[in-house]
């Protein structure tokens, strides 16, 4: 039995679908439907993890890995023995590469994800909104001045790191944030000619 990638649509589990196709690595996608009404994850996710979130890998063995920065760390592991994705330890961009791993998750997602949230109950231009504004203006501004100095997050090298940042910048970009001239789009530009990204649009316009 092949990985299966547990994906439920319009999720940041289409950053491991991009991965995959970029390591080239076998896998199956097990499709999920959000609640219409809610927008939540439907309770079958639960069955495979008790948070009910994705993306979910399920291993050969029945074993089940959740977490984005987990599962794409056992994907490089297994899949990226030469280190194309992910610079070995004593290499130039490995210190960068490991700050937009994690900040794909923590500290430049965050405020994006809230903005969401607070889109859908209610609280828009609320005091808390204004708030996570300005971390968001702090975000942004941070992954401007960081491509304009560097092609791709880990350097000049594209990496795991542009497949993890990926979701939320294309989700700035619908929202009209991706400037022309702005180095936010050049980088978008480039890794949207990527075949392995072209494949994963492919996978994802089933949903």
């Amino acid at each position: 039995m092949p990985l299966i990638l547990h994906h439920l649509e319009l999720s940041r589990s289409e950053r491991i679908i991009w991965l995959l196709e970029e390591l080239n690595a076998p896998y199956e996608i097990k499709r999920y439907k959000r609640d219409p009404q809610i927008r939540l994850a439907p309770p079958e996710l639960a069955q495979k993890h008790p948070l009910g979130k994705a993306p979910l890998l399920e291993l050969e063995d029945g074993r089940v890995l959740a977490e984005t920065g987990a599962i794409a760390q056992y994907l490089l592991e297994r899949f990226d023995a030469d280190h194309a994705l992910h610079p070995t330890p004593d290499a130039p961009g490995r210190l960068k590469y490991l700050e937009w791993m994690h900040a794909s998750e923590g500290a430049v997602f965050l405020p994006f994800l809230m903005s969401t949230y607070c889109e859908a109950t209610g609280l828009k231009d609320s005091l808390l909104d204004q708030f996570m504004e300005g971390e968001r203006a702090k975000a942004f501004a941070h992954i401007e001045a960081h491509l304009k100095a560097h092609d791709y997050f880990a350097g000049e090298q594209f990496s795991a790191a542009d497949c993890l940042m990926g979701f939320q910048l294309d989700a700035i970009a619908k929202r009209g944030g991706a400037k022309d001239g702005s180095a936010l789009k050049a980088w978008l530009d480039r890794v949207h000619d990527r075949k392995a990204y072209k494949a994963m649009r492919k996978v994802t316009d089933a949903d």
